[in-house]
């Protein structure tokens, strides 16, 4: 979409009173209100951002608009790539074959936990935040109990901004020691929970959130499952005849760009690793991945986050 500056002019032809026409000049800028507002709301993400971008009045008009034509639950999550230290990220819609270029510093030093409903949970040096990468919207949570996290995979329930919202970090020690910790919105103290270790768990590359239940996805097949202080743990099978609990969501890979064709399609070379932030979309759950460099030697490290590209804002007197 391409947006006029706020210089250009429109055109207003008003007939006088003997025929003839008359033309008088108005700005775009000075587009009435109510007339501005409902194409905000139809845009998605990049042109809302442009639309944003055009003048105050524009901005003033598009305050409610949040690319909600995005948000839909079978519509692909987009890409959001970069490197430890560089505030340039690549966003890359993934249906459409597209990339822009963006600036977020905030992701420079941050590890990113989680990914849905718009939001990116980060972490930060011992701090957690919710952050909104496209309005730069922040929302602290209380001091988390730990200064470092290994194997980060985390979930939440709903939006930050909604009451019904849970959410849970892993922090693992070693192979056998997994720690849950659990926030619910409006409490100020995390909650541990440890898992009892019946049956070992491979590292966790998915997680994912139904009826007050947590599912544990690891890389061998396993989901382990978590509600109201119980804990079940089930293999993963195709096609079995025996009795088996149908799972809630399809927990994979990922299906919307496989390892070689990722790496192509963003036109990295064989020194390039990236290591992924999974996300949510429908039913189905991606997985947090390890996209390895296919050349030995020193590598070039980058990451990603499967991200649903939406403007979102918290209201003035949101806290947790």
């Amino acid at each position: 979409m391409s947006l006029p500056p706020s210089k250009r002019q429109s055109n207003t032809v008003i007939m006088g009173n003997t025929g003839d026409y008359k033309v008088e000049t108005r700005s775009w800028s000075d587009l009435p209100h109510e007339l501005l507002a409902p194409v905000a709301d139809g845009l998605g993400i990049i042109e809302l951002l442009g639309f944003r971008g055009t003048c105050k009045d524009w901005r003033s008009a598009s305050s409610t608009a949040s690319a909600e034509i995005e948000s839909s639950p079978h519509r692909k999550p987009w890409f959001l790539l970069y490197a430890e230290g560089n505030p340039q990220c690549q966003l890359c819609n993934v249906s459409a074959r597209t990339q822009y270029s963006i600036n977020i510093p905030e992701l420079e030093e941050s590890a990113c936990l989680a990914s849905n409903h718009g939001w990116l949970l980060l972490f930060n040096k011992g701090s957690i935040l919710f952050f909104c990468p496209f309005s730069r919207e922040k929302i602290e949570l209380p001091d988390f109990p730990h200064s470092e996290i290994s194997d980060h995979v985390a979930v939440f329930s709903a939006p930050p901004t909604s009451k019904k919202c849970t959410l849970c970090v892993i922090n693992r020690k070693d192979e056998h020691d997994m720690e849950l910790n659990i926030l619910k919105r409006g409490e100020q103290k995390w909650d541990k929970v440890y898992y009892p270790d019946e049956e070992r768990m491979d590292k966790v590359v998915g997680v994912g959130f139904r009826d007050k239940c947590f599912y544990f996805f690891d890389k061998d097949k396993k989901v382990l499952t978590y509600k109201k202080k119980e804990w079940e743990i089930y293999r993963i099978v195709v096609d079995s005849k025996a009795p088996a609990v149908i799972l809630p969501f399809h927990s994979h890979r990922s299906c919307l760009m496989g390892n070689g064709i990722l790496k192509t399609w963003l036109n990295l070379g064989e020194d390039v690793s990236i290591s992924t932030c999974g996300t949510r979309y429908g039913d189905d759950i991606v997985h947090n991945e390890n996209v390895e460099a296919s050349k030995e030697g020193e590598t070039r490290k980058l990451k990603g986050i499967w991200i649903h590209p939406r403007f979102l804002q918290a209201p003035s007197n949101q806290c947790w």
